[in-house]
């Protein structure tokens, strides 16, 4: 099908196609609720992605802004995992080794939530660390305040904030931030001007793979906050157009997520970007999807509770898309603290800890990301229960 005339927001083409559209979906995936009444009152938008067959990007084209407010609220710590927590600190080792020999590691972040990966670069830097600063609206603590002496700044960083600095950065980082923005490469330009014309920054950028989507046709990666979604041609070509230079960009965890490296200076005469990529045909997978899974999830309701594990935005989409009134599905588990005890945003389903989970029997539980699959087994065995496990994808 194809989109309206708006062009690509990274390489202004106008060969796009609209690849899958919802009247009305949560905008916030990661923000959940103290009780059901609330939950199903969640604001809500407009799902509209269009897919740029020139460079591989994916946006929302119904994306509203205004809508979105990221504040104290949302909650989407992973670090609760054993098997994300490596992944940190694989990322965080990687930043680290990309300073210059024997000299300071300066480190800053854009968009660090509670500043927890502040912290495991901290952690691995040791007394190579010079400063460590982080820039989220989202920030829990005062102003100013972070782990482990970081400082820590409750609001976006453009080229006005970036004066709160204490000192340059070698190191940048922006973790997850990417997919939320509307204008994506506006805000690495942003990020480029901030940093001055003196700055001799590497930046790292962590982002969903939408090709690793694409291969699995995985309709629950598709929601309202990730407005932005990208390729490794995209990506690259991104950080190219917004002045940073030689991007490399590899796939990670899994290859879920891409991972680029790009420098505010150098030569980009040797550096080859990816090449775009054609991406699987999503006609019809939407009903496909809902189809194959509403059909799973009732037969297994047949056979005793149901319930999903991970309380994050694929397991919000999944359950908004199988479920969406809330009638077979029994509840969902995480192991997060923060999002125990609340309610997912329109179908109100509750998030349990595997505790309380334990206490309602469930006989199939459909595990979000199979990423942790064999944790989430592990944890339950040690608990003495043996409930199906079922990976989405």
């Amino acid at each position: 099908m194809t989109a309206a005339a708006n062009p690509c927001p990274v390489c202004r083409s106008a060969d796009t196609a609209i690849l899958d559209a919802r009247v009305e979906v949560p905008v916030l995936m990661n923000r959940l609720y103290a009780t059901p009444q609330a939950a199903r009152a969640a604001a809500r938008g407009p799902l509209e992605l269009v897919r740029c067959r020139a460079c591989g990007f994916v946006w929302n084209s119904a994306f509203r802004a205004e809508l979105i407010e990221y504040d104290g609220d949302y909650e989407n710590d992973q670090t609760h995992s054993e098997v994300f927590a490596r992944h940190f600190r694989e990322r965080a080792e990687a930043v680290v080794a990309a300073a210059p020999a024997g000299g300071n590691v300066d480190f800053l972040e854009i968009g660090c939530g509670q500043g927890r990966f502040i912290e495991q670069v901290a952690a691995v830097a040791g007394d190579r660390l010079g400063a460590a600063e982080g820039f989220d609206p989202a920030w829990r603590g005062a102003e100013g305040d972070g782990p482990g002496g970081a400082r820590i700044h409750k609001c976006y960083f453009d080229a006005t904030t970036a004066g709160l600095m204490q000192r340059a950065p070698s190191l940048v980082v922006s973790r997850h931030t990417i997919e939320h923005v509307p204008d994506p490469v506006g805000f690495l330009i942003a990020i480029r001007e901030a940093l001055g014309a003196a700055s001799r920054a590497t930046l790292f950028v962590e982002t969903p793979c939408v090709d690793w989507i694409f291969e699995r046709q995985a309709m629950q990666d598709f929601f309202y906050e990730h407005c932005s979604l990208f390729s490794a041609g995209s990506l690259a070509l991104a950080l190219r157009t917004a002045g940073f230079h030689a991007p490399k960009v590899s796939h990670v965890f899994g290859g879920q997520y891409l991972w680029a490296q790009a420098s505010t200076v150098g030569d980009d005469a040797t550096s080859t970007p990816p090449a775009a990529t054609a991406g699987a045909d999503l006609s019809g997978a939407h009903d496909r999807f809902t189809r194959h899974w509403r059909e799973a999830v009732r037969a297994a309701a047949a056979e005793g509770p149901v319930a999903l594990w991970g309380a994050g935005a694929k397991g919000v989409t999944f359950a908004l898309l199988i479920d969406p009134e809330n009638r077979v599905l029994d509840h969902v588990v995480d192991i997060n603290p923060g999002k125990q005890g609340r309610f997912f945003p329109a179908s109100a389903l509750p998030v349990l800890s595997p505790e309380a989970s334990a206490s309602r029997a469930p006989r199939t539980i459909f595990v979000m990301n199979p990423n942790y699959l064999d944790e989430i087994a592990a944890d339950l065995a040690a608990r003495g229960l043996t409930p199906r496990l079922v990976p989405i994808n």
